[in-house]
């Protein structure tokens, strides 16, 4: 009950800090073969807004997708609508994420597959921000190349994992897969990245929801019910743009996951995760300089 108390007022004082981008111009819409698709939650929408919005003024174009439970209040979608002028809203409930489990943020990972069938899809976290040039991720869109935010690390065949894992050894789920990734079958021809499904994009056609079924089940038989625990939606997420032909893992630190400390000077992007999400008003000061830029004509 005090972790929901907790969480709930530390996106209330955030909305407060950032309440300038409900004062920001809404984007430019631009129809496109791309997909932005989303997860938001209840307590979610200007913090999408401002993750979409600095994202799509580098972008210039794309479909806006926003995944949301079907409880979700007519006056959120009206907000998000305002800013971001043509949302398709998909509820949560509604996708069937085939084989694969249910829960976690499977059914994202699953529809972004799906949809990438037809078109390139870029999925982004709503606690990511953009805030300097994005080249890198311009030029997958336009040549059709997966990427992913990644700490680093280049693509490596899963048989090599262990020792990775053994240079970074934990216990989480997502630790425990690198442990035992050389139990996969083929695992030297199949690649991996260590990334986050929090920004990465998905290229039209270089993937299919069979095998990401296929991975699922097998994952499954390796680890039993660990399988279960949160986390494993971004080893899938991370395991799909690894096998994607000409995938790229965006180069670290421009595009970085934040873990406390001074913003390095090269940083272009940031996804700010759990704990440091509302830390020392980082994340809400970045948004804000940020704001002063989306008032700027295009």
């Amino acid at each position: 009950m005090f972790f929901r108390l907790r969480r709930y007022l530390n996106y209330v004082k955030f909305d407060r800090q950032t309440r300038r981008v409900l004062d920001t111009p809404p984007i430019q819409y631009k129809e496109a073969p791309l997909a932005i698709v989303s997860m938001v939650s209840n307590l979610d929408p200007q913090m999408y807004i401002i993750a979409v919005k600095s994202l799509y003024r580098r972008l210039g174009r794309g479909k806006i997708v926003a995944i949301v439970d079907a409880d979700m209040p007519q006056a959120s979608r009206d907000l998000i609508r305002r800013h971001l002028v043509q949302v398709e809203f998909v509820h949560l409930e509604d996708i069937n994420p085939g084989k694969c489990q249910r829960g976690g943020t499977w059914e994202r990972v699953f529809y972004c597959v799906n949809r990438s069938e037809r078109e390139y899809v870029i999925q982004i976290d709503a606690d990511v921000s953009c805030f300097g040039e994005l080249g890198e991720v311009t030029s997958c869109v336009d040549q059709n190349r997966s990427f992913t935010l990644a700490e680093g690390l280049p693509k490596l065949p899963l048989a090599e994992w262990p020792a990775m894992w053994a240079a970074n050894p934990g216990k989480h789920i997502v630790n425990t897969f690198e442990q035992r990734a050389s139990e996969y079958a083929d695992a030297k021809s199949r690649l991996y990245v260590r990334g986050s499904s929090g920004f990465a994009g998905f290229a039209v056609g270089a993937f299919d929801t069979r095998r990401l079924e296929e991975f699922h089940a097998e994952m499954l038989a390796i680890h039993g019910g660990r399988w279960k625990e949160w986390g494993t939606e971004q080893i899938a997420s991370n395991y799909v743009v690894a096998n994607s032909p000409g995938s790229l893992p965006l180069p670290h630190p421009k595009y970085s996951t934040y873990t406390g400390g001074q913003i390095p000077d090269a940083c272009s992007a940031l996804h700010f995760i759990g704990s440091y999400r509302f830390k020392d008003g980082v994340f809400s000061g970045l948004c804000n300089r940020e704001f002063d830029r989306m008032s700027e004509p295009q």
